[in-house]
């Protein structure tokens, strides 16, 4: 079991608030990625779950067990008594120690028998595919096989919830691509509760079952991956989930959805739009625009200046200007090919009213 339940947690230090009431259900077996920008407060929750850190305020229960409640005067439980295995950003490896001993470390602690650290070492071993390397020297292996020695370090002792702090940031793009699939699929193959926490929007996507997006210590928005992309709560959840533009956007009073669910909006001033109705009194707001949702239309009313162009092999992005407007992009395949300074028309092909 794993199910994690965060109740109204807060963290101060004197009048300084770093994490503001966060509530936040993690059912059995599921992955969660906390994200968002430096100095949010994922960090500190991910440390309030372990123990290191101790809430000011809110009830965190594992299983339905208290690990802190505050408001009730619930002793914290010390972090060793937790059931919770932390992988930090660092690994913490031990260098004078081969794979084998690193792993089998918090068993010997424990004073397990010996044909137990041994079968147990192994099978996660395995599972973290360094079968073979068990009499390897930690300073011998690359960045990638230290991160998969933490990995079966924190295993090894069958957590009921496993915590990742950051564990991707120090490898290079390959092994982060690489290692994201390792731990999806460790999580499915073990059936472990995982909290990931990250400022990767690409890593919260792809490994996700539930994103918790945070700014400046508050929760602006919970759900699974594609909800958070599809149906952003607000322009800096959009920007954060798929690097959404944001183009100025109004709607007429009271706008009701028509036979399809959809509502008419007026998107730079220029250009009409159907998109999802929402319930809002709000005339003047935003539209969210992926740039993949955005296209070549000769014509259009929609017009802007290529300011930057970025060939990508595979696609070129064209980073656009527009009076009244934020910069924003433009994704296309490379037979579509404009110089820096040219205009070019657009058309929107899907887009999200969002009130702020």
């Amino acid at each position: 079991m794993g199910k994690l339940s965060i109740r109204n947690v807060s963290k101060s230090y004197g009048e300084h608030t770093v994490v503001n009431k966060v509530t936040i259900d993690v059912k059995d077996g599921e992955l969660l990625t906390i994200v968002g920008p430096s100095g949010c407060g994922k960090t500190t929750i991910l440390r309030m779950v372990a123990g290191f850190i101790e809430p000011t305020g809110g009830q965190i229960y594992l299983d339905d067990q208290p690990l802190v409640d505050v408001e009730n005067h619930v002793s914290p439980v010390v972090p060793e008594k937790r059931g919770i295995g932390m992988v930090f950003q660092s690994y913490a490896v031990w260098p004078h120690m081969n794979v084998f001993d690193n792993v089998a470390y918090p068993l010997k602690l424990r004073k397990a028998a010996r044909e137990t650290i041994r079968s147990e070492v192994m099978r996660v071993l395995k599972v973290v595919h360094l079968k073979g390397l068990e009499k390897r020297m930690a300073h011998e292996l690359s960045g990638g096989q230290q991160q998969r020695v933490a990995l079966a370090r924190s295993l090894v002792m069958k957590p009921r919830l496993l915590l990742l702090d950051e564990p991707l940031s120090n490898l290079d793009a390959a092994l982060r691509e690489e290692m994201r699939g390792e731990i999806k699929e460790i999580q499915r193959t073990e059936h472990i509760t995982v909290i990931n926490v990250t400022h990767d929007q690409i890593e919260a996507m792809t490994m996700s079952d539930q994103v918790a997006v945070m700014r400046s210590g508050v929760l602006e928005q919970f759900g699974p991956p594609s909800r958070l992309y599809e149906a952003p709560a607000n322009t800096f959840v959009a920007r954060f989930i798929g690097s959404a533009n944001i183009l100025p956007a109004t709607k007429k009073p009271g706008a009701a959805p028509d036979d399809t669910g959809m509502m008419e909006i007026l998107i730079a001033g220029c250009y009409p739009l159907k998109v999802p109705y929402v319930d809002s009194t709000a005339e003047c707001g935003f539209a969210a625009v992926r740039a993949h949702h955005m296209a070549p239309s000769p014509g259009s009313p929609l017009t802007a200046t290529v300011r930057r162009v970025l060939y990508q092999g595979h696609q070129i992005e064209y980073d656009l200007e527009k009076p009244g407007c934020e910069m924003f992009r433009l994704l296309t395949d490379v037979s579509f090919l404009r110089p820096e300074g040219s205009e070019v028309s657009l058309a929107i092909q899907k887009a999200v009213w969002l009130d702020e």
